[in-house]
């Protein structure tokens, strides 16, 4: 459920205390998708926001997905462990990946509302061909439940877009930039 936009802050910055606890005290699990991009493609994780949402029962099976798959997901699951496209440490990279395939066999996702860019069903296939090809690491649990089944389009506007690491609201997007979000 999207909250009321009058209480939306303009911006959020992911690496401010203050901004994290906001977005974590939201429960929105569309405002947490943003942030979890924010923090991991953009600003880092120096206040632990990821290890927090990963524990959250309501983050949206897109989050998970969006993270498992830009952190190359079929890398890690033939045991790649340095070298990840993140703004945190690569052991910070596994321990999430390792915490996130976990909680994916554990209690899954009861939300599947957001969606992914399609752009990412070619990292959620080949996921499916290391699986399929017999080349998953030892100890690694498979996330069955972020790639088994192909995810929806992205579905309406968020409350928040990233731009160039900050979280800006729709409704601020709409005021600053008509022609583009009208």
């Amino acid at each position: 459920m999207m909250p009321d936009s009058k209480s939306l802050p303009t911006e959020l910055e992911m690496s401010d205390a203050a901004d994290v606890e906001w977005v974590k005290s939201r429960n929105d699990p569309a405002i947490w998708h943003e942030a979890a991009i924010a923090a991991l493609a953009y600003r880092g994780d120096k206040h632990d926001f990821l290890p927090w949402l990963i524990q959250q029962p309501t983050m949206d099976r897109a989050t998970a997905g969006w993270l498992f798959f830009w952190l190359q997901g079929s890398e890690y699951l033939q045991g790649k462990k340095d070298s990840f496209w993140a703004k945190i440490h690569d052991p910070d990279v596994v321990a999430l990946l390792k915490d996130l395939c976990e909680r994916s066999e554990r209690i899954g996702f009861i939300g599947d509302r957001i969606g992914l860019d399609g752009d990412f069903e070619k990292e959620r296939q080949a996921c499916l061909a290391v699986i399929r090809d017999g080349l998953v690491a030892p100890c690694i649990v498979v996330p069955n439940a972020i790639i088994a089944k192909a995810f929806a389009a992205r579905s309406g506007p968020a409350p928040y877009e990233v731009h160039d690491g900050t979280l800006l609201s729709l409704d601020f997007l709409r005021d600053s930039l008509p022609a583009i979000y009208s």
